[in-house]
């Protein structure tokens, strides 16, 4: 089984080479969740740093507990399904190992974060429960039940667990055994090598890059995530520093490629064989073109400043960021491949 994962900057049109790639017989396909535990603040990666990397008899286990709080999160509830249902509702239990496979020993026991992380009154009362104990002579613990987890694994001992970690939630999203798993996000564009080690070695990421005049359209008109500025020069300031987190990077051009977003719409044909050698698809088995991405409908999610009338702030966009600026061409709906659409609502 390989894996294809797919990253992006924000808004900068992922899901159009997911539902791209999904259109493949031989594709199993999880991109509609993103799976971001890898490298995410809490995740795979900051346990790398400190179990490995700077090692402290209090923070080494510290960060298994915080790594396991993020997977009993997104373990999800009954109310809110998260991982579970992509695993086979396994997630939280392959991980629960993994994360005794990177335990040395463990104690009843506590430090200074297991009482910060519950909040300041908490820290107080403790605090306090602690001092009345002492005063009164009284041999008991603030928090009798709380654990303290030790771990100082070599780094390729780390390595070991994480990738037989990462190949049983790989076994366990694709029961049915398809050729393919597509995970989205799982891996991300920064930090890119530092990630990619944690994964079977023919995995691909592609990199999904978009013009930032459509992005700051979408994100100010349409999403209003908030996550993007909507202020043009902190936006400029924002995709820059956004994009330019892995510029010191070399990815393997073996694992890794960046598209435009644009590309997969205006040059269609010309791409799609090189996503099919990239990738390690056949022709023969893209059975379902157009279900997913349809180039026709997504070309009313570009050059949204004919749609939206903000010129001043295109303006800035495109004197301060030149260097990410898509040539549209003179390409019409009429030149782009796929199906024709009735509907050119912006999404």
């Amino acid at each position: 089984m390989r894996l294809i994962s797919c990253a992006s900057y924000y808004g900068s049109g992922s899901s159009a080479l997911t539902d791209l790639v999904a259109e493949y017989s031989t594709v199993k396909n999880l991109s509609d969740y993103e799976f971001r535990f890898v490298h995410d603040i809490d995740g795979i990666a900051d346990l790398e740093y400190h179990l490995v990397d700077c090692h402290n008899r209090h923070n080494s286990g510290h960060a298994l507990k915080r790594y396991k709080k993020l997977c009993e999160f997104n373990h999800g509830t009954g109310f809110i399904q998260r991982y579970e249902p992509y695993f086979n509702g396994q997630f939280l239990n392959i991980s629960l190992d993994y994360i005794k496979e990177l335990t040395d020993f463990e104690y009843k026991g506590k430090w200074f974060y297991d009482m910060y992380e519950r909040g300041r009154w908490f820290y107080y009362a403790k605090s306090l429960q602690t001092k009345i104990y002492r005063r009164l002579n009284i041999n008991r613990s603030s928090m009798p039940h709380e654990i303290t987890l030790a771990s100082h694994p070599t780094r390729e001992q780390f390595l070991t667990a994480t990738r037989k970690y990462i190949m049983r939630l790989m076994e366990a999203a694709n029961v049915e055994n398809n050729p393919i798993l597509m995970m989205d996000q799982i891996l991300p564009s920064s930090n890119i090598n530092k990630c990619l080690k944690y994964f079977p070695e023919e995995t691909k990421l592609i990199i999904v890059t978009r013009d930032p005049r459509d992005v700051y359209l979408s994100e100010k008109y349409v999403w209003h995530e908030n996550i993007a500025p909507h202020d043009a020069d902190l936006f400029c300031k924002w995709f820059d520093y956004a994009h330019s987190s892995n510029r010191d990077e070399v990815p393997d051009p073996q694992k890794v490629m960046q598209v435009n977003f644009e590309d997969l719409i205006y040059k269609y044909e010309e791409i799609l064989p090189k996503l099919e050698t990239f990738l390690g698809l056949k022709s023969e088995e893209h059975v379902h073109s157009f279900e997913g991405l349809n180039p026709k409908r997504s070309y009313g999610n570009t050059q949204l400043w004919k749609k939206f009338d903000d010129s001043a702030n295109i303006a800035i966009i495109e004197k301060n960021l030149p260097q990410y600026l898509y040539d549209f061409g003179d390409k019409r709906y009429e030149d782009i491949a796929g199906v024709d659409v009735n509907n050119n609502k912006v999404f």
